[in-house]
């Protein structure tokens, strides 16, 4: 009993494990603009996702540094143009609910890539660190069997003080 455990465990984990490896590292689709003084986040992932399906990864963003999400997706040439996707995070809000006034925490969307201006960036700062999630969703037909590797890359930058030193 188990070793028939341990044998399907085995397959489902090396079944998962070349699935993932056929997708490249963010690092091999983008390079972080290290000449403006952004750096790649180690928080970056890429993985498998058909058309029409939908995934949400959520991320830390640490208080006092400006982070830049960039997703693409493809198999061997990657593209912007077939991937939508969102930055969201949360904030408590007052509303009313029942007729009382309550704080919810409510989701928040700082960045949305189909409401965007051409050649605006996902870009995003907070004085404190908070969980953030990137809602990606792969555009094309529903029903294609067409996998493709989706990206998300992450980068960092420490903001310049303001004022004198």
């Amino acid at each position: 009993m188990f070793r028939v455990l341990g044998l399907v465990v085995s397959i489902l984990f090396l079944s998962a494990s070349i699935a993932s490896a056929q997708c490249p590292r963010p690092y091999d689709v983008f390079e972080a603009d290290y000449d403006n003084g952004w750096g790649d986040n180690s928080q970056s992932k890429s993985g498998p996702l058909r058309p029409g399906d939908s995934y949400e990864m959520k991320f830390i963003a640490q208080g006092g540094m400006k982070y830049r999400v960039s997703v693409a997706s493809g198999n061997e040439q990657f593209s912007k143009e077939n991937v939508e996707f969102q930055l969201v995070g949360s904030e408590v809000r007052k509303v009313k609910e029942n007729g009382k006034m309550i704080y919810k925490r409510v989701d928040v969307v700082f960045y949305d890539s189909e409401e965007s201006k051409e050649g605006q960036k996902a870009e995003v700062f907070s004085t404190r660190t908070k969980r953030l999630k990137v809602r990606i969703k792969l555009k094309g037909a529903e029903d294609s069997k067409l996998m493709q590797c989706v990206v998300v890359f992450i980068e960092t930058k420490r903001p310049e003080a303001l004022g004198l030193k």
